[in-house]
């Protein structure tokens, strides 16, 4: 039997609401449940994972093992993590080892997998790549290139490997993210009605969920949205939501200084249950961001049923396709246009609607976690 361990750390960090942190559920989930005659590990920060993310039936299948973090600064202790962590794994006996989150460590001897979601800090660098950063994604790098695959999350990715890294093609295996399948259109019209009640959406509304970092290019995004409103369609709502710790006072001063107070509602943080009515409410889903390692939340809104208009940018048109409209992020006047059709065209929303729904279908994590299998097989052999 096959020891095949698995990079857990995205389901204990910070990147647990993220999209790394669904990723690794999504993924661990699906493997568990279809790879045969294995031997599942699974690394993590605790005693024990949090329920949250896996369930318990799932838990009782696999082994935990705990990734020991040490106190103090990043960039003083990141070495000393990176060798503790080498030999965790080392102590497990893997037959492969799959790293999942960013900042693996390069010290492994058994086989690896890697998985790069994507390298915007070597992408957009200045307000993104400080001395910490830099040594994550130098740790990164080196264990890219010692492993026996790298796992891209799509061909954006993958060419900004090849370009920036240097790794050869032939070391990349492009393997894309998928969609859960409790994402699909609202019947119930009144799940749609209780969750604008409890966010306080009171009118038709435009519905962006994500982060607010400044690769998201929320400043166009908003001023997208006041374009759209100056040409008489005040009657819209922007919703924004997602986790905006330690953005706040920024978003306050650009939603105050735009003139968008009353027109733009910041729910914060959504848990699950509540993100299915709020795609189906929404009369678009607006995701105009200047890079994407992939796009979930793209994804997640099309298979609701809801119309997208999104960036042209590094994956996105990989991810929407001809299921959505697609625009220059640096122009807030195509933004504006794109707002206006979404709102106006019913016929648009429909066919794009259609597609979108369509286009997800061939986006799930079961075929995701299939490709994986057989990259951990052409590494390992059959078991």
């Amino acid at each position: 039997m096959a020891r095949i361990g698995l990079d857990c750390r995205a389901l204990g960090n910070i990147n647990r609401t993220r999209g790394i942190g669904q990723y690794t559920a999504q993924l661990v989930k699906n493997l568990v449940r279809i790879g045969e005659n294995i031997h599942w590990i699974l690394f993590g920060y605790g005693k024990e994972p949090q329920r949250d993310l896996l369930d318990r039936r799932l838990l009782d299948r696999v082994e935990w093992r705990e990734i020991p973090s040490l106190p103090g600064p990043p960039y003083l202790v990141n070495l000393a993590e990176h060798l503790l962590f080498a030999r965790t794994v080392e102590k497990a006996q893997v037959n492969l080892f799959h790293g999942i989150d960013h900042n693996m460590t390069p010290f492994l001897r058994c086989p690896s997998i890697v998985t790069v979601h994507d390298l915007i800090l070597l992408i957009l660098r200045g307000p993104y790549l400080g001395p910490t950063a830099w040594l994550w994604m130098e740790s990164h790098r080196r264990a890219c290139r010692r492993a026996e695959k790298v796992l891209a999350v799509s061909q954006s990715t993958r060419r900004d490997v090849e370009r920036i890294w240097g790794l050869p093609e032939e070391k990349i295996a492009v393997i894309p993210e998928g969609v859960s399948p409790e994402y699909r259109p609202v019947e119930d019209e009144s799940e749609i009605e209780e969750v604008k009640k409890r966010y306080g959406i009171e009118k038709p509304y435009f519905l962006y969920l994500g982060g607010f970092d400044p690769r998201k290019n929320i400043h166009n995004m908003l001023l997208g949205f006041k374009i759209f409103l100056r040409g008489g369609n005040g009657d819209y709502q922007l919703v924004m939501s997602g986790d905006n710790r330690g953005f706040e006072g920024y978003l306050q001063d650009e939603i105050m200084e735009l003139g968008l107070c009353e027109k733009v509602i910041m729910t914060g943080y959504v848990p699950k249950e509540d993100q299915r009515p709020l795609y189906g409410g929404a009369r678009g889903f607006v995701c105009v961001s200047l890079y994407e390692g992939f796009g979930l939340p793209l994804l997640e809104a099309m298979a609701c049923g809801t119309p997208v208009l999104a960036s042209q940018a590094s994956s996105i048109p990989e991810v929407v396709g001809n299921a959505g409209l697609l625009v220059d992020p640096w122009d807030p006047y195509a933004i504006a246009e794109g707002l206006q059709k979404l709102a106006f065209h019913e016929q648009l929303r429909r066919n794009l609607a259609r597609e979108g729904i369509a286009r997800a279908a061939g986006f799930t994590w079961e075929k995701s976690a299939g490709m994986v299998l057989d990259l951990y097989r052409e590494v390992i052999g059959q078991w």
